[in-house]
């Protein structure tokens, strides 16, 4: 547990005012806006850490005298998150409750436009009056963090506030607390939740069903492809195959059922495997099929929108004796009838060829132990009628970007999004494959954005990715 009473750093605060003011402008748009102008600045978590939830209290200098905030942040995996705010107005005594969404950015050099990556912002957007005068404003919030030398870690620093005439006022913070899940007592989450909230019922109302010893027969077919002897993009293929052999290994794990993993990389990596792997697989109707491939791909002049697997172990093979469709493979599986049928993949959508995407820096805050909710588990992993899904990293014509300590900017998007949504701090109601999904292209969407590709022509410009998918 992160606790302490902090004073402002003696660090100047490298905050350019001009953007934190165009950012706090965000609050007067409708919230399906806000990330067209987050444009180079914008970043995503790691997908290895949970969620970060913190407490603030912290105070700023008001006409009156000190006004207090208490403030309850939730930041999931992927970069989105929320913030209350609980506060009493020094002139007439009046309660408050805000909530605000959240975004986050890096300062940008004015002369060099270069993002300077020692300090992330927490900004504070569409803020809403919940409770108290809700015909009143509120002048949005930001969290200034700093990273640390000695670890890979941003901790907070301090507290900013833009008014109405664009002023910056700048807060400290009096306490600063990273909350794991045993302090998500009642009380504390009353201070910013009512009993009728989906945040609080989720925690305290929600009655947690077992597993049945049925379901416990339930078998997870994992297969995983992965091109990790190449000399491009092998690294990050590693990482995804580790990373998601993990995470579903987890999931059983932590459901009882059964679990059935099917690797194919390094040595035993070619198209043969791929098609024995496919021939053998015979799941019983209650069963669950994921599949999930990380390597390069490529597109055809042809009718197929989703990408075909290059699965040459050798160089000098033929591209097209040595490559399948992933769409073929979504194909092939359903028809096995599983209850749930779950096919991925994390490569290029383009010509064949194409050099990897490289990307840039990637921010950590420090993380909430919170666990997982059974509840949610059970309700995307069996749902009461079959669900079959196929979804890959980018639409035809474009490419997959990733580096070396995300892995592949899909994969870590979809996976985050997969943990988010595991987690008690998300309501059963919310939960679905099609939101999970949807939630992992926009986030993949904007990390890619903020990476420089190489192009073609061996020029290097700004990614453009768009996942898609389907689902019956």
């Amino acid at each position: 547990m992160l606790n302490y009473k902090r004073k402002k750093s003696s660090k100047e605060v490298k905050l350019k005012v001009n953007l934190i003011i165009g950012l706090s402008k965000l609050s007067h748009m409708p919230h399906k806006h806000p990330f067209m102008l987050l444009i180079a600045v914008m970043i995503c978590i790691s997908s290895l850490h949970a969620q970060t939830l913190y407490n603030f209290k912290y105070h700023f200098q008001g006409e009156e005298g000190m006004e207090y905030y208490n403030a309850f942040m939730v930041r999931y995996d992927d970069g989105t998150g929320f913030i209350r705010v609980n506060y009493t107005d020094s002139t007439t005594g009046k309660k408050y409750l805000v909530e605000m969404q959240m975004e986050e950015t890096y300062d940008i050099n004015d002369k060099t436009k270069k993002v300077d990556s020692s300090i992330l912002y927490f900004i504070g957007i569409d803020p809403v009056v919940l409770s108290g005068d809700t015909s009143e404003g509120y002048d949005p919030d930001i969290y200034v963090f700093e990273k640390q030398k000695s670890s890979e870690y941003y901790d907070p620093l301090s507290v900013l506030s833009v008014g109405d005439k664009d002023e910056v006022t700048s807060g400290d913070f009096d306490e600063v607390n990273l909350i794991e899940a045993n302090e998500l007592t009642e009380p504390f989450v009353l201070q910013f939740f009512s009993r009728k909230d989906e945040f609080y019922q989720n925690l305290f109302k929600t009655t947690v069903r077992q597993v049945t010893d049925d379901e416990k027969k339930v078998t997870l077919h994992l297969m995983v492809v992965a091109n990790t002897n190449d000399p491009d993009i092998g690294s990050t293929c590693t990482l995804d195959k580790d990373r998601t052999l993990k995470t579903f290994s987890d999931l059983c794990e932590f459901m009882s059922f059964k679990l059935d993993v099917k690797t194919i990389f390094g040595d035993s990596y070619n198209k043969q495997s791929v098609e024995e792997a496919i021939a053998t697989l015979n799941p019983a109707p209650r069963d669950i099929v994921v599949f999930y491939y990380s390597g390069h791909g490529f597109s055809k002049n042809d009718n197929y929108q989703y990408p075909y697997m290059e699965l040459r172990s050798k160089s000098f093979q033929s591209l097209n004796e040595n490559s399948i469709n992933i769409e073929d493979i979504y194909n092939r599986i359903k028809q096995k009838k599983a209850n749930l049928v779950l096919v991925i993949s994390d490569c290029c959508n383009t010509l064949p060829e194409t050099p990897p995407a490289v990307s840039g820096e990637i921010a950590l805050t420090r993380s909430s132990s919170l666990g997982w909710n059974l509840n949610n588990c059970l309700q995307l992993f069996l749902p009461a009628a079959p669900v079959s899904i196929l979804v890959t990293a980018a639409q035809k014509g474009e490419m997959s970007a990733g580096n070396n300590s995300y892995g592949g900017f899909f994969t870590s998007n979809f996976r985050s999004a997969l943990v988010n949504y595991l987690s008690p701090v998300f309501t059963l109601g919310s939960i679905t494959w099609q939101k999970l999904i949807d939630e992992a292209k926009t986030q993949t969407s904007k990390k890619a954005f903020n990476t420089l590709c190489n192009l073609p022509d061996g020029t290097r410009a700004r990614c453009v990715q768009h996942p898609v998918y389907k689902m019956y």
